[in-house]
């Protein structure tokens, strides 16, 4: 029967559902997990080499191996525009240092310090990056949600038109006919082409017994 075939394509259509919102969520995740990892990759170590040259020079004096090593670092992770020059700058202020240039030790901070920046601002894109990427996620599954809450709702009202309403009508005829009221019939008009021909056969049913 037509009835009985919306009620499995329902339990079908939940099914596709809860299926669909576990792909968007699992997407939606996959999503972010690049974002982080490349903030990681490209940014992360960039911050520590340069936490590390700043820590290689305390006082006066200088870690120089320790300092090195960190710029190496540095050099091999360069990933925003504006940090190879800025590397370049860092490099030429420590060959001053090294030659005892006034001013070469700030000149040499304030390269480290912009250098940092560089790295700090494409973290804070990327989070504003991996930001949208969930709530477009989210919103997604809001509309899913959405579209078959609509599905849901209009196969609740197809199945009480076409099955509940009829199966209440031939409960109400039933029970009037055994209360004694031989002329009550089912409307046939309700229900889908199956009730119908329910609905009708139980009028020719209670024509022959009156």
């Amino acid at each position: 029967m037509l009835s009985g075939q919306l009620i499995s394509l329902s339990f079908r259509l939940l099914i596709v559902f809860n299926l669909l919102l576990s792909i968007g969520a699992v997407w939606s995740l996959q999503r972010i997990d690049p974002e982080i990892e490349r903030i990681y990759e490209r940014n992360v170590i960039s911050l520590a080499a340069c936490e590390n040259m700043l820590a290689a020079m305390p006082g006066e004096k200088i870690d120089l191996p320790g300092f090195e090593k960190a710029l190496e670092l540095a050099q091999l992770n360069i990933t925003e525009k504006g940090e190879k020059e800025t590397i370049d700058q860092i490099r030429h202020h420590l060959l001053e240092l090294k030659q005892d240039v006034p001013g070469s030790r700030q000149q040499l901070t304030q390269s480290i310090l912009r250098l940092t920046s560089y790295n700090r601002n494409a973290i804070i894109r990327s989070a504003q990056q991996a930001q949208k990427l969930r709530q477009a996620g989210a919103w997604g599954i809001v509309f899913l949600s959405l579209f078959f809450f609509g599905i849901a709702l209009y196969c609740e009202r197809h199945l009480h038109r076409t099955l509940l309403t009829p199966l209440q009508e031939i409960a109400s005829v039933l029970a009037a006919h055994h209360q004694g009221d031989p002329y009550r019939r089912c409307n046939i008009e309700q229900g889908s082409g199956d009730m119908q021909k329910l609905l009708q056969a139980i009028n020719d049913l209670l024509d022959k017994r009156t």
